[in-house]
């Protein structure tokens, strides 16, 4: 049984229960003759997981800020996997690096600024010529997809993870995954394009199911599954549409878990105006 409520394969066997195809063949992918593959639930998983993000995300921004080092190749600094947006870049001691466009970057024979950058794809190229120095960077992240399956090799510190996981250099670093069939958890330290991870102190191995845990914040992992099961239901194939029942059933728990958690965070704001803040939540 999985630590965690927002572990991939505990979501998709919660979900699977949900659309009444559960059995440890369709989970296990050994059976594929059901009406959902399990690529095709995880997709709606992860599109729940963004949705409730996308709800947090614009009421508690500060939740999602963290901070990391960047080092420079030739003035290019290479944004982490699960940046969404910049909130601040500055230097070794402090000093804020300021964004400019295109049009604003230095010409030829200048050796430009060290003090400005612009956004080139998914990294940050400083206005200086060769610049190597080790920067900061303060960034809002967003939550990456999660992934599940059965794991193709392994060994000490080391797991490869199935061939629906992501092919990117770095996207699953330092998420938590857990192995399903050895009962063990432990973080992703490195992550490599042929989809190797290198773990902090588990040894992995062949042929074994593992799921990766959300990154939203664990009081709201409970509301993955239902959401996911509403999209879902909501698809064209399905047989069953969500019910007003389930619907309302999840902006419910959708409300309150808002509220009880806005209530830790601001204990001088009214429950009545914290609630009509998160409205509409559907």
């Amino acid at each position: 049984m999985p630590s965690y409520m927002g572990n991939a394969y505990e979501l998709l066997s919660e979900v699977r229960i949900g659309l009444n195809e559960y059995s440890t063949a369709f989970m296990q992918a050994s059976d594929t003759t059901g009406a959902y593959s399990n690529g095709q639930i995880i997709k709606k998983i992860n599109d729940s997981q963004r949705f409730i993000w996308n709800i947090l995300f614009s009421r508690f921004p500060d939740i999602f800020l963290k901070s990391t080092t960047l080092t420079g190749v030739a003035s290019v600094y290479t944004l982490p996997a699960d940046f969404f947006t910049i909130k601040r870049f500055e230097n070794s001691d402090g000093v804020k690096i300021s964004p400019i466009n295109l049009n604003e970057k230095h010409i030829s024979d200048s050796a430009g600024n060290e003090y400005l950058y612009y956004r080139k794809d998914n990294t940050l190229i400083v206005d200086k010529d060769d610049m190597t120095d080790t920067l900061t960077l303060w960034y809002f992240a967003r939550c990456r997809d999660l992934n599940q399956g059965m794991s193709s090799a392994g060994g000490a510190l080391s797991l490869t993870l199935a061939s629906t996981a992501r092919k990117e250099a770095d996207y699953y670093n330092n998420m938590t995954i857990e192995d399903i069939t050895d009962d063990w958890t432990d973080t992703i330290s490195d992550y490599t394009a042929a989809r190797v991870c290198t773990l902090v102190a588990q040894t992995g191995a062949a042929s074994k199911y593992y799921g990766i845990v959300s990154e939203l914040p664990e009081t709201f992992h409970h509301l993955i599954g239902p959401k996911a099961i509403i999209l879902m239901k909501d698809t064209i194939k399905s047989p069953e549409k969500p019910s007003l029942t389930e619907l309302k059933a999840f902006q419910e728990m959708l409300a309150e878990t808002l509220r009880s958690y806005a209530g830790t965070l601001h204990g001088d704001v009214s429950l009545g105006s914290v609630f009509e803040d998160f409205e509409p939540l559907m």
